[in-house]
């Protein structure tokens, strides 16, 4: 390790710069800079390269390249400038950019692509074979149209039948009531169209009104005492013993 080394690693480390640090303002490469400082030479490129990056690595340090130079022509005997001098810096190249594939490069691959797509197509082309013409119509003849004469299919012809539909009858809504005695008292259950309309008991002269669409049904506890209306008419109910049961329908309309 030389005097030179000692000085750039002192300096950059005294600043609290990192190698890395100094690669990014130098464009010098790290691993090029630590060579440099550790005064390993033969490791270096020729001193074209070397005294460029002494040069570049003093400025960025704010040390007097000149005094730096005449330390690395003492510790390696490399003389002035020399016929085989390379540019000053060995640049690095940003990131992004290190690893880009040249534009020839690039359109030389894309034509090989190219070619490659063309050969295939080719090759399918050929192991199908061409493709079969549609047929050609032969004379007195067209495509998509009937042989059959036009006299036979007037002939064929059915007539057209049309159905009567009958209409819909509509059921004629009735007013169904229930009425308890007024010295009595009956438990009834009506049910209107299908659903309870109502289920408990009537008491003295007590009464319940109904309008259906359908059907009408009432169940009764005790007939002797309840008297059903429909529409205003007196419906009789069945005798006999248990629960009695009025059924109505509604009638259709004419």
């Amino acid at each position: 390790m030389g005097q030179l080394g000692d000085t750039l690693r002192e300096r950059r480390m005294a600043l609290g710069l990192s190698l890395l640090q100094a690669e990014e303002a130098t464009k010098i490469r790290a691993k090029l800079l630590e060579l440099l400082e550790n005064g390993e030479y033969d490791r270096l490129p020729n001193p074209g390269y070397v005294r460029g990056y002494v040069t570049s690595y003093a400025s960025f340090l704010e040390l007097d390249s000149a005094s730096l130079l005449a330390m690395y022509r003492a510790e390696t005997g490399a003389g002035g400038r020399s016929r085989d001098i390379a540019p000053a810096v060995e640049a690095v190249k940003p990131r992004g950019q290190q690893h880009a594939v040249p534009l020839n490069a690039a359109l030389i691959l894309v034509v090989i692509l190219a070619v490659l797509a063309v050969g295939v197509w080719l090759v399918v082309r050929a192991v199908q074979g061409p493709e079969t013409p549609p047929p050609i119509p032969t004379a007195g003849s067209q495509v998509g149209t009937s042989t059959t004469p036009a006299s036979d299919t007037a002939t064929t012809e059915k007539p057209e039948i049309t159905a009567t539909v009958p209409p819909v009858l509509e059921n004629k809504p009735f007013a169904l009531k229930v009425v308890v005695a007024a010295d009595g008292a009956s438990w009834i259950k009506v049910t209107v169209d299908g659903l309870k309309a109502y289920e408990g008991s009537l008491t003295g002269g007590q009464s319940k009104e109904f309008q259906a669409t359908k059907t009408a049904v009432v169940k009764i506890g005790k007939p002797s005492f309840v008297t059903v209306y429909r529409d205003g008419s007196k419906v009789p109910i069945p005798p006999g013993g248990g629960t009695p049961t009025v059924t109505l329908k509604a009638e259709p309309t004419q």
